[in-house]
């Protein structure tokens, strides 16, 4: 009897319990798959974008260049072997690491994702019409910004011969919703063609936006839109589309060029580091279009302080301080010792020690990148008046950073002011993260020691297969497509 009520009651709990956890369940499973907070609003979305921009993980890349140079003497521990595969451009460089490929990878594919939930929630979202195109403008060029970095990072430079069969990246345009999502390679033209409709798009959405559109430097506008589009007609060799979109931010910006004797006397009366915090500083500096707010300096261990062990060649530095007229050679400081001297430069919060928590600001776009793109393409182009097209534009530029000021002779042929135009862009945007898209679409081939002196221990040839970094190994093991569609060697 005992046993038996014991079995009725056990019995009764058990059902109670079972009609719990049903009602649970039912309830459960009413609830959203992602049961994050709904967001409702084009306000909502805007503020969702604000965290969309992407941290410039692709800055390692000035190690691959021949811009820079390994100076063991120099290098804390830790970064020879976070990075010296990488200066070697091997493929089996560290993921889990401050900066790199592999944060590359993960960091743009992450904001491509917030980008992306805007343009899927704004359509249902209460807010007017321009509220919502500027929304729609500003995630598509996020979108587009970030694929663009991607696809040139890991797949090989745009050739219209090539690009319809060269490996480019994943396109993601829809947040796929499983548990476990894989994704295989578009090539490198469908991503240029789904970056340069996003763009297009993004500024139409853009102009549409009204007073909705941010006129913060930290966030994409229509003349970011245009720098962006003139970048992209850089590479794919477009020259006269080039030209236009440059042309257009020109318009709408002009000749604003970074007034270098102005912000020298900031380093004699205040010191580097107010210097360097300043240098990125786009309220006093409005030749800088769009800027990553980057909360530590991760981005520049390998090459932002004294002992990171990467360092601007001694090629690069002997052009800044020939004949000692370009002002740009005082945005270098001297690390080491007189026997094992180097430079660094100063245009980020620059440390002595470590990077640790110091945030620095990164530059997307400034106007001496749009000037320097409209002087090559005009050259390139057949514009008739090409010439002198890029004669006013590297001028613009040169009368500001040479002291004294000389002009180059009017008579100067096509082919020498292409050089000069050239090497102008080099010196200008040296550690921006830029040179080794210059070395990819250049065809250009780079010479790596590890000392001054030695003979070459790897070469990277005109059309080395390597200028496609291989896909993360975190991403080969997680994505099991992928695996099967790694760059070629």
């Amino acid at each position: 009897m005992v046993q038996t009520e014991l079995k009725i009651k056990t019995v009764a709990i058990y059902l109670f319990a079972l009609c719990l956890t049903a009602a649970g369940c039912k309830k459960f499973t009413s609830e959203p798959y992602d049961n994050r907070a709904q967001l409702q609003t084009a306000e909502q979305y805007q503020q969702v974008l604000v965290n969309a921009y992407p941290v410039r993980h692709d800055l390692f890349t000035d190690i691959l260049t021949d811009d820079f140079e390994y100076h063991a003497q120099l290098a804390q521990a830790s970064n020879i072997t976070d990075y010296l595969p990488m200066y070697q451009w091997k493929d089996d460089y560290p993921d889990g690491i401050t900066t790199g490929p592999a944060r590359a990878y993960e960091g743009f594919y992450q904001k491509i994702y917030l980008a992306n939930l805007a343009l899927e929630g704004i359509e249902s979202a209460s807010g007017s019409e321009e509220q919502k195109a500027a929304v729609r403008g500003e995630a598509l060029l996020v979108r587009a910004y970030c694929h663009f970095i991607l696809v040139n990072l890991f797949g090989m430079h745009y050739e219209a011969g090539t690009a319809s069969t060269n490996l480019g990246i994943p396109l993601v345009t829809v947040n796929n919703r499983g548990n476990i999502n894989t994704y295989r390679r578009n090539t490198v033209k469908e991503v240029y063609d789904q970056v340069e409709s996003d763009i297009a798009q993004g500024i139409a959405q853009l102009k549409n936006g009204g007073a909705f559109v941010s006129a913060n430097p930290y966030h994409f506008s229509v003349a970011t839109g245009n720098a962006l589009m003139a970048r992209l007609k850089l590479y794919k060799g477009e020259w006269d589309q080039a030209v236009k979109y440059s042309e257009d931010v020109i318009n709408e910006r002009g000749y604003q060029v970074r007034r270098l004797a102005d912000d020298i006397p900031f380093y004699t009366s205040n010191g580097m580091l107010f210097f360097a915090t300043r240098y990125m500083d786009p309220a006093s500096h409005p030749n800088i279009l769009s800027l990553a707010y980057n909360p530590t300096m991760g981005p520049l261990v390998p090459t932002g302080y004294f002992i990171c062990g990467f360092f601007p060649s001694d090629y690069m530095i002997a052009q800044y301080f020939a004949g000692n007229t370009d002002l740009r050679r005082r945005v270098f400081v001297s690390v080491g010792t007189v026997i094992d001297a180097r430079y660094i430069a100063l245009k980020f919060a620059t440390q002595a020690n470590s990077p640790s928590n110091t945030p620095i600001k990164t530059p997307y776009f400034n106007m001496e990148e749009v000037i320097l793109t409209h002087a090559e393409a005009a050259l390139r182009s057949n514009d008739a008046n090409g010439v002198q097209k890029a004669l006013n534009d590297v001028e613009s530029i040169r009368k500001l950073r040479y002291a004294p000021y000389t002009p180059l002779n009017t008579g100067i042929t096509k082919d020498e002011l292409l050089e000069v135009v050239l090497l102008e862009r080099r010196k200008e945007l040296i550690n921006e993260g830029l040179r080794w898209y210059d070395i990819k679409r250049l065809k250009l081939s780079v010479t790596h020691r590890l000392a001054r002196g030695n003979t070459a221990v790897e070469v990277l040839k005109e059309n080395d297969l390597r200028k496609a970094i291989q896909i993360p190994r975190m991403e080969q093991e997680r994505n099991i497509p992928i695996a099967s569609e790694l760059n070629p060697r």
